[in-house]
């Protein structure tokens, strides 16, 4: 509280305020002048307390400064031995980059050789029979083909197993059970039998190996039986001794294209009604040439017979029927006469003996004209199919090209047999002939001798 000096006397400017309220003044300076000791004694002790407090702060805020750079002191010193670290480390890495580059170059030819045999492999394994009994090294190669790091000593190894592997059972002969696929899509579990890497069959079934699904499947088409029966008995073999199949080297190539192949019925239906009527004609000299062949075989066994006994002939014979003629007429002393009755009977049965020659001859040339009909009807067709599409697709050609060969072969095929068959017709009749004849001769010669003993 502020004093002022009027007139000589130190009045406080709250006296004066209660000096006008018309309170006593003495009370008043009194009071407030203990009330100032108070409140001076009470700031006083505020202000010392404050100080104390001042002080206290200030002591700590020292320390505190103290500690922090304390530990200032000690991250820079960290801050230095680190940098000192990295340095070092700089280095040592700089000198393990420049080892590592040396020796990665060194084997970097190694790397690339065994990416390219794992990547070669990878397709061999796929395209292999032998992963059908052996699916679990398909992941193995596909990891090892797919690394791009340098292979360690075990994926090399491993890699040397499986190419090992392929080598050894490419030379087998195994079964196993797996799934195959029927041409319709059903599949079920059959045992199979794997040739090496060539073939795999079942039962008398060819299968087909399918790279793209990883399956077997059945071929929709089967080869000719005398193919499928070679399946069969390896199939039944239990093992030991050897077996004949029918293997495809090729893998697959030429069963395809064995397979697509027409069959006999399938060929002799593209011939068309000129190939039927061609093989309706080969039939049937087929039958006359069988006939004829047996009637000669009869005739020629009843004359061996009839040439054994001569003194009891016999009727279902030329030759005893020959003699019969002969006996009925040998009293008679005219030699034209007995002459003529046995020319008789020889003409007879050499009738009998070419008949049906001149029928297998007429089959024989008519078979190549019906097959020369048929090329001629073939290739109208095909020039037909020309003329209307064009010669952008050969299939539209095809069948008149297909009938003009077939009508040929089957035409060939039939006149060759038939004309062989009435060469030797001919000279099996040519032969029963001049046997009758000598004896027809020997029996004149014999008369003509006893007539003339009996002039004698």
């Amino acid at each position: 509280m502020k004093l002022f000096s009027l007139n000589g006397a130190k009045v406080s400017l709250l006296a004066l305020c209660l000096g006008f309220t018309g309170i006593s003044q003495a009370d008043s300076l009194k009071d407030l002048y203990l009330q100032v000791s108070k409140d001076v004694s009470a700031e006083a002790a505020h202000n010392s307390e404050r100080e104390q407090k001042f002080k206290a702060a200030a002591s700590e805020q020292k320390a505190m400064l103290a500690k922090v750079q304390a530990e200032l002191a000690a991250q820079e010193k960290l801050r230095e031995e680190m940098q000192l670290t990295f340095d070092q480390n700089e280095t040592k890495l700089s000198e393990l980059s420049t080892q590592l580059d040396r020796r990665t170059g060194n084997l970097g030819e190694l790397f690339g050789v065994f990416r390219q045999m794992a990547g070669d492999t990878e397709k061999l394994l796929f395209d292999s029979l032998i992963s059908i009994e052996y699916p679990e090294r398909k992941a193995t190669i596909e990891a090892l083909a797919a690394t791009k790091e340098v292979p360690t000593i075990e994926q090399m190894q491993q890699l040397w197993a499986m190419m090992l592997q392929e080598v050894s059972e490419s030379a087998g002969v195994t079964r196993f059970t797996t799934e195959v696929i029927k041409p319709s899509g059903e599949s079920y579990d059959a045992e199979v039998t794997r040739v090496g890497t060539f073939n795999i069959i079942s039962d008398d079934k060819y299968l087909n190996f399918s790279s793209d699904t990883q399956q077997l499947v059945e071929l929709a088409r089967q080869p000719a039986s005398a193919l499928r029966s070679t399946a069969a008995e390896l199939t039944a073999t239990s093992g030991g001794g050897s077996v004949g199949f029918a293997m495809d080297p090729s893998r697959g190539a030429l069963l395809g294209l064995l397979v697509q192949s027409p069959s006999l019925i399938e060929r002799v239906q593209q011939g068309k009604s000129v190939g039927y009527a061609i093989i309706a004609v080969g039939i049937f000299g087929l039958l006359v040439v069988l006939e004829r062949m047996l009637k000669l075989a009869a005739i020629s066994k009843r004359m061996r017979k009839q040439l054994k006994s001569m003194d009891h002939p016999s009727d279902d014979n030329p030759l005893g029927r020959m003699l019969l003629a002969y006996y009925e007429n040998k009293h008679l002393q005219d030699l034209d006469v007995i002459g003529k009755k046995l020319e008789e009977v020889v003409f007879k049965d050499l009738a009998e003996f070419r008949k049906g020659l001149a029928t297998v001859k007429v089959l024989a040339a008519i078979a190549p004209l019906m097959g020369l009909l048929g090329t001629v009807t073939g290739m109208i067709g095909t020039f037909q199919a020309i003329t209307l599409f064009g010669t952008g697709d050969p299939k539209l050609m095809a069948g008149g090209i297909s009938q003009a060969l077939i009508t040929t072969v089957e035409g060939l095929c039939v006149a060759i047999p038939l004309l062989l068959a009435s060469t030797i017709l001919s000279s099996r009749a040519q032969q029963l002939s001049k046997e009758v004849g000598e004896q027809a001769t020997g029996m004149v010669a014999q008369k003509a001798v006893e007539i003339a003993s009996a002039k004698a």
